[in-house]
């Protein structure tokens, strides 16, 4: 490799290579928007403000994490994500009685069973992404509506130290939760045999399965994770509200969606990493903020999402057409 190469791919000037320039550029602008909001915002800098930006970041960038190991692997995105969520936190409440770890143990165990069932459909199987995960929402939506009797499960007690302790003020116990998992899911991306096929998977999956890549594997695993991820999203929402019901996660989908994208992850597959999702969780938190302490109606808060996940994509195509 020569040395303008290495220039171009390490150091600072790889924050701004094509692959990098729209997670750098993210980045930036969170921290500029928050800097600007601390300064011209009254109260946006107060612990209880801060801290309901992490709240949000944290359910919303948990599955975001998850369904990015989704899309990496070239299989666009896992549509079941809300369906998950909102049958977590019926099981979190139902098993909350036991602790508030067997409680979060027990809705994860019922992520990674549905993630592993649609692994194995679309990675085993070789059946559709997009229709397999949309009849997989359908049918844990309908379970979940039969467990529960459509109706709201209440939490002895209110909510936990999960739902609403804090570290220190304006960190969140939550927020600490959503760290561990990006650091985790970074190394897994970055630094394992795993995380390499995933993206060699999603770059090329022909050339991956002639190579002898564990292809199958790496996209049952993608799912297992995603479906990880929307369970550990619904029993936190459940934590911090006490309550279990099936409209936990009604937009999960598109928010996790709009912050993988918003982070730099490829919508094609192959590039992508996990700080970046968590870049975009926290951007778009930021911003979502400013609007609704500014008095912006819900709809302005979908609409100015709604166009931050279009710019992302086009501007994401447009840097893949530089590349090539």
């Amino acid at each position: 490799m020569s040395a303008a190469t290495l220039s171009r791919t390490s150091g600072f000037g790889g924050l701004f290579a094509p692959a990098r320039v729209q997670a750098t550029v993210i980045q930036i602008a969170t921290v500029v928007m928050f800097l600007a909001a601390c300064a011209f915002i009254e109260n946006f800098a107060s612990a209880s403000n801060i801290s309901s930006i992490l709240y949000a970041a944290s359910t919303v960038g948990i599955a975001a994490v998850g369904l990015a190991s989704v899309t990496i692997s070239g299989n666009l995105f896992a549509l079941s994500l809300g369906s998950t969520a909102a049958f977590a936190s019926i099981v979190y409440i139902a098993a909350s009685g036991w602790g508030v770890l067997p409680a979060l143990a027990a809705s994860v165990a019922l992520g990674l069973v549905f993630g592993l069932l649609q692994g194995l459909v679309v990675g085993w199987l070789r059946c559709n992404a997009i229709i397999s995960t949309i009849a997989a929402g359908s049918l844990i939506a309908g379970l979940a509506t039969w467990v529960s009797d459509g109706r709201t499960v209440l939490a002895e007690g209110g909510p936990s130290w999960l739902g609403s302790g804090t570290l220190i003020p304006g960190v969140p116990w939550q927020a600490v939760l959503f760290l561990l998992i990006v650091i985790v899911g970074e190394v897994l991306m970055q630094r394992t045999r795993a995380g390499w096929e995933l993206r060699l998977r999603g770059t090329n999956p022909d050339a991956a399965e002639l190579a002898g890549l564990r292809v199958t594997r790496m996209v049952v695993l993608s799912y297992v994770l995603a479906g990880a991820g929307a369970a550990i999203a619904g029993a936190l929402i459940a934590a911090q509200s006490g309550t279990g019901n099936l409209r936990v996660g009604a937009d999960l989908d598109f928010s996790a969606i709009a912050a993988m994208l918003v982070g730099g992850v490829a919508i094609g597959g192959g590039r992508g990493r996990i700080i970046d999702v968590a870049s975009g969780t926290l951007f778009l938190a930021v911003l979502t903020n400013i609007l609704l302490v500014n008095n912006f109606a819900y709809e302005v808060q979908l609409m100015v999402k709604g166009l931050a996940v279009l710019v992302a994509v086009t501007a994401g195509a447009l840097l893949a057409r530089k590349k090539r």
